[in-house]
């Protein structure tokens, strides 16, 4: 398992400071908006968004600095752009500062797949690629953390 360099590094940035909004892409079907999201765009004060997203191998988290984008997809709908700034997991966080972050490590899947970050006042707000598709969490419901072997890595 390589520790992912570029995310550790955003995540290192963006401590300390006031996380503004977020967007998400989600798939669209007749009008039927998915309830998980395919990607994830955090963006703090003064850094650039960073997009955290799937990866083809169906577990890992993956991480990028290029802007979320939607598309057509044809007879199979689209992948649209909404802001979820104020959706529930994230109404709590928008508009805090950054405290800690840590990389969520599963040790079923030997990889990282998620991160885990924390906010003033408490508020938390978990990512996790748990079987080709992201889920959102404010805490990590401990069944996962045993079912996946899931540790948690500081990157502070």
């Amino acid at each position: 398992m390589r520790r992912p360099d570029l995310m550790t590094a955003w995540l290192l940035a963006v401590l300390g400071k006031k996380l503004l909004s977020v967007n998400a892409i989600f798939h669209v079907f007749a009008s039927r908006r998915d309830p998980f999201p395919q990607e994830v765009s955090f963006q703090f004060y003064g850094s650039e968004a960073g997009k955290l997203y799937g990866s083809g191998d169906g577990s890992s988290l993956l991480f990028s600095l290029d802007p979320i984008v939607g598309c057509d997809l044809g007879e199979y709908g689209r992948q649209d752009v909404f802001c979820v700034s104020d959706e529930p997991y994230f109404l709590n966080v928008v508009g805090g500062i950054l405290v800690s972050a840590s990389l969520v490590r599963s040790s079923v899947a030997e990889e990282i797949i998620g991160v885990a970050l924390s906010f003033d006042g408490g508020p938390c707000l978990s990512i996790l690629n748990l079987g080709d598709e992201l889920f959102v969490y404010d805490e990590i419901p401990d069944e996962i953390m045993r079912s996946e072997g899931l540790d948690l890595i500081s990157v502070n």
